[in-house]
């Protein structure tokens, strides 16, 4: 095969820690495609709630076809390989990703190019996890590079974190629960809350399945309530969309840059907010999602800067 796979363990520079888990690192899956001297890189991430792992992931390489003799069918084979991966998003996006980049490489041109995009750089929120004052303040003052932050919080912990913030520092932030609010109420007082402070969105605060309570919500409140575990693939959109403001869209999650380019296109002629965001990778993954910055109204593609060991890919030779 003209490829090349690396097991590699992302470790974060400190625990990170959501509404359902907390951990200190993330397993990947590298993958190098080469071809006519040049080389295009993917990257599969397997955080723990989701079904892939880097042993399925290896195994399943051998069941894809890498050859092409040129840009058209290039293109036939990413679409033959997507239909072997469509219950695996992420090695789906690691091999999409590297022969697009390979492409790019090819043509010498980038991968926004490829996929008929402007360059456009946009700032990035960077995430805190939920943890003590102590930590969060060694953060943000570890981080003076920063514009924007995202707050994770539950339902138990909004109130700390949020006043917390606040007495730190006047920077913009935005709030991610990842699914942690059962009480109705309670959400509803913080998104007005929030809404007042100005935050520009309030992400996936009830349980993936509850779409209920995020209409509920969605129609009291003036701030912007997003998709992320409710939101995974473009088939999702029609589902999301009469109870969510915007959706997270993430290259691992859709399969790769093709698939989320035209989710962020539908969204738009939906009317619906977008936010890039990603699942604690590192520069491959991250620059590959990068590419699609034009069409999204928030970045959220910090995870190189949450972990203390992105690999160069000479540490591969």
């Amino acid at each position: 095969m003209p490829i090349q796979y690396y097991p590699y363990h992302l470790k974060f520079k400190t625990p990170f820690k959501i509404a359902s888990v907390e951990r200190t690192g993330t397993d990947n899956l590298y993958i190098k495609f080469t071809k006519d001297g040049f080389d295009g890189w993917g990257e599969a991430v397997f955080p723990p709630y989701i079904r892939e792992n880097q042993q399925t992931a290896i195994q399943h390489l051998a069941d894809l076809n890498w050859e092409f003799t040129d840009e058209t069918e290039l293109f036939r084979v990413i679409q033959q390989n997507q239909t072997i991966l469509k219950q695996e998003p992420s090695l789906a996006s690691a091999m999409e990703t590297s022969l697009l980049n390979w492409l790019a490489a090819s043509k010498k041109s980038s991968l926004n190019e490829v996929l008929q995009l402007d360059s456009i750089e946009k700032e990035t929120s960077y995430t805190i996890g939920i943890s003590s004052n102590k930590e969060m303040e060694e953060v943000i003052k570890n981080t003076p590079e920063a514009t924007c932050f995202k707050l994770k919080v539950d339902e138990n912990e909004i109130e700390r974190i949020v006043t917390t913030y606040t007495s730190i520092t006047s920077k913009p932030f935005v709030v991610d629960a990842n699914q942690g609010f059962t009480n109705r109420e309670k959400a509803l007082y913080w998104a007005t809350e929030l809404s007042k402070k100005g935050v520009a969105y309030f992400e996936q605060p009830f349980d993936k399945e509850d779409f209920e309570s995020h209409e509920w919500l969605k129609n009291q409140v003036n701030i912007t309530i997003i998709a992320d575990e409710s939101f995974q693939r473009i088939a999702d959109i029609e589902k999301v969309f009469k109870s969510f403001d915007g959706i997270n869209v993430k290259i691992i999650k859709t399969g790769g840059v093709l698939e989320a380019k035209e989710c962020l296109l539908k969204a738009k002629t939906l009317k619906m907010k977008t936010v890039l965001g990603c699942m604690s990778g590192s520069s491959v993954s991250i620059n590959s999602a990068k590419s699609l910055s034009a069409l999204a109204d928030f970045i959220d593609l910090d995870g190189v800067f949450l972990i203390k060991n992105d690999p160069d890919s000479n540490d591969f030779e």
